[in-house]
């Protein structure tokens, strides 16, 4: 079992902060009031770093569902009362298995609400989890929807008490200006433009018990909605280990750590991480992709670094090399996604 259910994610988008004011404007509540309450003045709040203190953002969502009196924040069609996700949780976690909980979680809101709920699947190898939202204009920044992404998996790995690495994210529409943030979200590859939104996991997870009772989720729905940006066991995971590393490593050196030192200071021989990789759906050179993408991605958003400055910190040796590596990662060249950015 794992004690500490709070993990590192100490930082939020500050996007999701100006969308929260958004909203209060749009339910005419006094936002200066709202961002003084979080230690936020107005003339800060176009001009906030990229990462925030995680306790801002949840300041501020208190404060607005105590306002409104209204999970969704003025959202959805009608207001829905405070409580339901309460009662949707009572609900799921009378489930015996992950399976079961989301097969639950799917039932009840097939009841509760025509606007938002969950389609659940299993595939040979994977799990599958569609989370489903037609709120359309009343939420133009996709708030909810990515909202509701995070939610549907750390209450699964709340649930079980055990950190549930995903393969994939699939949001239905295009890329953001602050796609950048979103791997750092879910820890996972995300992909634009498809068929639906929602992320898949092995299916493996589906069988795990669910060992959390009512006394444990009146704890966390206090804390809601803080307990949902932390995953227990995160740092038990050998993919955020390994991420972790590499990024340290990349953004200090100019370069990768070694595949075996990194095995040596987990105690593990490369066959045994190698394994456990590729039970949580990973493998190091997807690690090293990744952390290799999020940071070029970062350093493409700074006008004043060359793509020649780009290839060096990001441990390439040539520009042509860091340019094939990007455009298969993310569809575009280095310079088409500056110029995207820059619009």
């Amino acid at each position: 079992m794992f004690v500490g259910i709070k993990s590192q994610m100490e930082k939020t988008s500050s996007h999701y902060i100006k969308v929260l004011v958004e909203f209060a404007g749009n339910m005419d509540i006094d936002s200066d009031e709202l961002l003084l309450e979080a230690g936020v003045s107005v003339d800060q709040l176009q001009n906030l770093p990229e990462w925030v203190d995680t306790a801002t953002f949840i300041t501020i969502f208190k404060r607005l569902w105590r306002e409104s009196g209204d999970e969704m924040l003025g959202a959805g069609s009608h207001p829905m009362r405070m409580g339901t996700w309460a009662l949707v949780c009572d609900y799921m976690l009378s489930a015996e298995t992950l399976g079961d909980l989301y097969r639950r979680g799917q039932h009840i809101y097939s009841y509760l609400s025509t606007e938002m709920g969950i389609n659940f699947s299993v595939t040979d190898n994977s799990a599958t989890v569609e989370v489903l939202d037609s709120m359309g204009v009343r939420d133009p920044h996709h708030f909810f929807m990515e909202f509701f992404v995070v939610v549907w998996h750390r209450f699964a790995c709340w649930a079980i008490d055990e950190y549930i690495p995903l393969k994939k994210v699939a949001l239905s529409y295009s890329a953001t200006p602050q796609e950048w943030s979103y791997e750092e979200l879910y820890e996972c590859p995300v992909d634009f433009d498809q068929s639906f939104c929602g992320f898949t996991f092995n299916k493996k997870y589906l069988s795990y018990p669910i060992c959390r009772n009512r006394k444990d989720l009146a704890l966390w729905l206090r804390n809601s909605p803080a307990d949902l940006l932390y995953m227990p066991g995160r740092d038990n995971s050998i993919t955020h280990y390994i991420h972790k590393t590499l990024t340290s490593g990349l953004r200090e050196d100019n370069r990768f750590p070694v595949f075996d030192d990194i095995c040596s200071s987990l105690h593990m021989s490369p066959q045994v991480i190698r394994r456990r990789l590729e039970e949580e759906g990973a493998s190091y050179q997807k690690i090293k992709d990744s952390v290799r993408s999020e940071l070029i991605k970062e350093l493409l958003s700074n006008p004043d670094l060359s793509i020649a400055d780009i290839t060096d910190r990001s441990g390439f040796t040539e520009i042509a090399s860091l340019t094939r590596a990007f455009k298969k990662w993310n569809g575009v060249t280095p310079a088409q996604y500056r110029d995207k950015k820059v619009k």
